[in-house]
């Protein structure tokens, strides 16, 4: 087993956020080759959940199967690490089509898939710190745990999101 580093982009630091407070649950880490596949076919993970955008972290860093990798926000912050289960290579071709419905590069959500790339890591997240954010946006910010709190303490019985 090896250690690693890698600096994840702007968007991998936005997953793993999501991932790291609960708001992308079921999720413990980033996605692999068959809740990808299944995600991109039926918007399902391959134990049924409704999902219709893959959680996957490309790159093209030189990894094993049971490296542990070092993760660090963009903007250099320690965030925690995600040991490597599965190593595999998606299609950014057919993402693009089955998730954005087009491949054409000027969606934003095409172009960020395939300046990713297609060799992705999936594994288990272990989290150390959160991202930084500015201070109004954190006057706001509040994890699914503490919204929930926050409706129960009004006495909220029904939320539409």
């Amino acid at each position: 087993m090896t250690e690693l580093a890698l600096q994840l982009s702007e968007r991998q630091t936005a997953d793993f956020e999501m991932i790291a407070i609960g708001a992308f649950a079921p999720l413990t880490g980033f996605q692999g080759h068959a809740d990808w596949q299944r995600i991109c076919d039926e918007m399902r993970t391959e134990s049924g959940e409704y999902w219709p955008i893959p959680i996957t972290l490309p790159t093209d860093l030189d990894c094993q199967i049971g490296d542990r990798i070092v993760l660090s926000a963009d903007n250099g912050k320690h965030l925690g690490s995600i040991t490597v289960e599965e190593i595999f290579e998606r299609d950014v071709r057919e993402e693009a089509q089955k998730v954005y419905r087009t491949v054409d590069e000027n969606h934003p959500g095409v172009a960020a898939i395939y300046e990713e790339g297609s060799r992705c890591i999936a594994g288990p997240i272990e989290v150390d710190a959160l991202p930084d954010h500015e201070e109004a946006f954190m006057r706001r910010y509040l994890t699914p745990a503490e919204s929930k709190q926050a409706f129960a303490d009004r006495g909220w019985k029904k939320i539409v999101a």
